[in-house]
């Protein structure tokens, strides 16, 4: 049996390679079971199975807890699923031909997220969430906030929107009714985000105040996350506000060296801490490190990331349900050196990495894609474990009301963060909708459990 292991994040993009990696995979691959390898049939179920539970018994963070003789014979999905440790909710299997196997996602084919909920015990609306700039959604006037009436003619519903949208992404088109605007279609295509969706400076307040909409860790766009800052600088501004409520994660090298912006850390500060399983160990990483270890794009220079610190004594991080992995672990691996205010959501809960594994044997037939979790993440003071997701300092909704564009001031989770730089004290602050929305149906789930960038280490 033949593995090809690429480094990944959990949930999104996040990657590690080089010498930790390889030095890992030696020590794993020695610890394989020994003896011939059984000479299963190609393509069946016992040989999928037994090539998911070899690589979870070397690589899983839960390798100990396995069972120790599960039933081969069953399909890989429901097998992979006896497998999982009861607090593992991010370890999956996928197949591109069996869909059953991931969620559809309408921003991956339209660049848009649709959410399905009520607001103080209303009627369920479904409403535009967030429309990627540049994308075929954007181009055909769609925008955050507008009620959608029908998908494809049918009025969505709790229990048939998820259809819709599977549907929808089979026939690569949607139309939708859109009640602000009419009827709008969307061709499928290939949406190229730029994690930079907004910056932007408020300058109603004692002192310029920055804002940063950042939807993932891509360092494909550096020079667009540079020109964000320069601006700010330029601005005078003297507080951040990052908007990190859908951002699902990213490049850890960019993750490092977006925290080596915000903070006066040197390159040879410790950044991130890995904990794997009894065989693969503790390992500790620098921020230089790190950085230099960017796969999507360049390196950040590290005098180039001192060039773009801002006279910051604390940040602002607006977050959501949907905020994970890497962007979780921003905030942690700030804590250590600077202030952080978290405004908003509990987060995701993405405290651990993954490694992606495919069977490269081209004679059996078997092309399932294994991503167990394998490392427990923690920073430099050594603090981590986070399943439950990390709270906020100060609980705001944004579905209280009706979703504003992004970077809008009144919007719930900015305007607290504003009147909080202000100085306005909480008997003087704008009154807040105690509306607590229920959620039926939410497309951004799709990228909680399906999205990956998978790379060769």
């Amino acid at each position: 049996m033949v593995l090809v292991i690429y480094a990944m994040d959990a949930g999104y993009k996040f990657h590690f390679k080089n010498a930790l990696w390889t030095a890992l995979v030696l020590v794993l691959s020695a610890c394989k079971k020994d003896g011939p390898e059984p000479d299963y049939p190609a393509g069946s179920n016992q040989y999928i199975n037994d090539w998911i539970l070899d690589s979870m018994q070397v690589y899983y963070y839960w390798n100990s807890s396995l069972p120790r003789n599960p039933d081969l014979n069953k399909d890989p999905l429901p097998f992979f699923a006896t497998l999982k440790n009861p607090q593992d909710r991010f370890s999956r299997i996928y197949h591109n031909a069996v869909p059953e196997s991931y969620l559809p996602s309408p921003v991956q084919h339209f660049g848009l997220e649709l959410i399905l909920y009520s607001a103080g015990g209303g009627a369920p609306q479904a409403t535009v969430a967030l429309v990627v700039p540049g994308s075929r959604a954007a181009a055909a006037g769609l925008q955050r906030g507008q009620r959608i009436t029908h998908i494809d003619g049918t009025a969505p519903t709790a229990g048939n929107i998820q259809n819709l949208i599977g549907a929808a992404v089979a026939q690569r088109s949607i139309t939708l009714d859109v009640a602000e605007a009419g009827k709008i279609t969307i061709p499928a295509g290939t949406v190229s985000e730029n994690p930079v969706y907004l910056y932007k400076t408020f300058n109603d307040s004692p002192t310029p105040v920055a804002y940063l909409f950042y939807n993932s860790f891509d360092g494909r766009y550096r020079h667009d996350l540079v020109q964000a800052f320069d601006a700010f600088r330029q601005a005078g501004a003297k507080e951040l506000i990052i908007d990190l409520r859908y951002n699902a994660g990213g490049d850890v090298g960019v993750c490092a060296a977006l925290a080596a912006a915000l903070c006066p850390v040197d390159d040879t500060d410790i950044f991130i801490e890995y904990r794997g399983n009894q065989r693969a160990g503790i390992r500790r990483e620098t921020f230089a490190k790190t950085i230099a270890k960017t796969y999507s794009g360049t390196p950040f220079p590290f005098a180039g990331i001192r060039s773009m610190r801002l006279p910051l004594s604390r940040v602002f991080i607006l977050t959501g349900r949907h905020t994970a992995s890497a962007a979780e672990f921003l905030i942690q691996s700030l804590r250590p050196w600077t202030a952080v205010i978290q405004i908003g959501e509990t987060t995701l809960g993405k405290d651990m990495a993954s490694f992606s594994i495919r069977d490269n044997n081209a004679n059996k037939n078997n092309a399932w894609h294994l991503e167990p979790l394998v490392f427990k993440l923690y920073n430099a003071h050594s603090e981590g474990d986070y399943p439950s997701g990390l709270a906020p300092d100060i609980q705001r909704n944004e579905l209280g009301g009706t979703l504003l564009p992004l970077g809008h001031p009144d919007d719930p989770l900015i305007r607290e963060a504003l009147e909080r730089i202000n100085g306005i004290t909480a008997k003087a602050r704008t009154a807040l909708p105690d509306r607590e929305p229920h959620i039926f149906y939410d497309s951004r789930e799709a990228a909680d459990r399906n999205t990956s960038f998978i790379v060769s280490p």
